[in-house]
């Protein structure tokens, strides 16, 4: 009995362990493809008024479709999939300035 508690308290650590250091680098990835959007979409819709990149981001995801252009590109991001990427940013409506 003392043996599968053990393994039990051992297998949990490990596994909490294994979350945490990965959370962190997680965090920066999702900023990293934040800002490569970011700066793809500024260079497509030339925006002219001077606003923060969150105001300006939030903008854009105020369009429903946008949103699931937006999430598209960054799925193709992540799988490292430039023409579905600049498929996806090309479709995003430029929001009225």
């Amino acid at each position: 009995m003392s043996i599968v508690r053990n393994l039990t308290l051992f297998l949990f650590v490990i596994y909490s362990a294994n979350t945490l250091a990965s959370s962190p680098y997680e965090g920066l990835e999702f900023g990293k493809y934040k800002q490569q959007i970011t700066v793809d979409l500024k260079k497509t819709c030339h925006p002219q008024k001077k606003m923060s990149d969150e105001a300006w981001g939030n903008k854009i995801l105020s369009n429903e479709d946008n949103k699931r252009y937006i999430r598209d590109a960054r799925i193709a991001l992540e799988r490292n999939n430039e023409k579905n990427y600049w498929d996806a940013i090309s479709k995003v409506e430029c929001p009225e300035m």
